[in-house]
């Protein structure tokens, strides 16, 4: 044991003196380490001097940036960055399908209206069930008198009766004339006179509620044939408007948050701009 110590000693006297060998200092842990906080790193490696190469320990070894202290990766820290990585990839799946969906639905509502699909518009107080009348008199003057009788209108619904009056059967026509309104009324009643000179007198007459026609009365001599429209042909206009107006949002009952399908504004075309971006941007950041 005594050379090994003498050894020992004559070596590491070596290293105070210079006197040593580089190649000894390199096999050498203990002579490496104290070389190196007397001459310096960058002497040794000018020297030739390999620092000493130590076995690496089990698992992955990560740098904690202090001073070089090696730390080894735990199980628990490789499954978190497993399940880091999983996160990753459900949300460059999940975050294009929203922004397609959204495109669809932006989309949907230009062309078709989501009134269509979901019922959200309100009419208000239900359309009062129209009712109309017509009654005619020849005196013995040649004067006839037609009376025209209307009840349940609209208020404020835009109205007009049209009527053509002949003679001499249906070969002559004396007059064809119209009456219009729109007042705040839900009844009704015009009448008009004419001479007839040629008997029999007939008469046609439609009467139009917002432009469409919603009842007839035609007559001749004392017969008379009033027909009314079936309500559920009339237009309506929660019908007519399914287009949802993205700034009227916040009262969806209303009519004014629903317009005609088929025609955007600004907001729908920035919308859909704006939902084709985001999607390309995210189907190029998964790829």
């Amino acid at each position: 044991m005594r050379p090994l110590a003498m050894d020992a000693s004559e070596r590491i006297k070596g290293v105070l003196d210079g006197s040593i060998q580089p190649s000894e200092i390199s096999g050498d842990e203990e002579l490496y380490y104290m070389a190196e906080r007397i001459y310096g790193r960058d002497a040794l490696e000018n020297m030739g001097v390999e620092p000493p190469v130590k076995p690496p320990e089990l698992g992955t070894v990560t740098l904690n940036g202090n001073g070089g202290v090696e730390i080894p990766s735990s199980e628990g820290s490789q499954e978190s960055e497993n399940n880091q990585k999983i996160k990753v990839k459900r949300r460059r799946i999940v975050i294009p399908l929203i922004m397609f969906l959204c495109l669809i639905i932006s989309s949907y509502n230009v062309s078709f209206g989501l009134g269509s699909v979901i019922t959200l518009c309100s009419e208000g107080e239900p359309v009062q069930e129209l009712e109309m009348g017509t009654s005619s008199h020849l005196n013995e003057n040649g004067t006839l008198y037609i009376v025209w009788n209307m009840y349940g209108l609209n208020n404020y619904s835009e109205y007009v009766l049209e009527w053509s009056v002949s003679q001499n059967g249906s070969s002559e026509v004396v007059e064809d004339g119209i009456s219009a309104w729109n007042l705040s009324e839900s009844a009704r009643i015009t009448s008009f006179n004419w001479i007839i000179e040629n008997p029999p007198y007939s008469y046609l007459s439609t009467l139009f509620e917002d432009g469409f026609p919603v009842a007839w009365s035609n007559g001749s001599g004392e017969q008379v044939i009033t027909v009314l429209s079936e309500s559920g042909e009339q237009g309506t206009y929660c019908n007519d408007n399914t287009r949802l107006i993205w700034a009227e949002y916040s009262n969806l009952e209303s009519k004014e948050a629903w317009g005609e399908a088929g025609s955007g504004d600004i907001i729908d075309g920035a919308l859909i701009m704006m939902f084709v971006g985001m999607f390309l941007i995210t189907v190029r950041k998964r790829a």
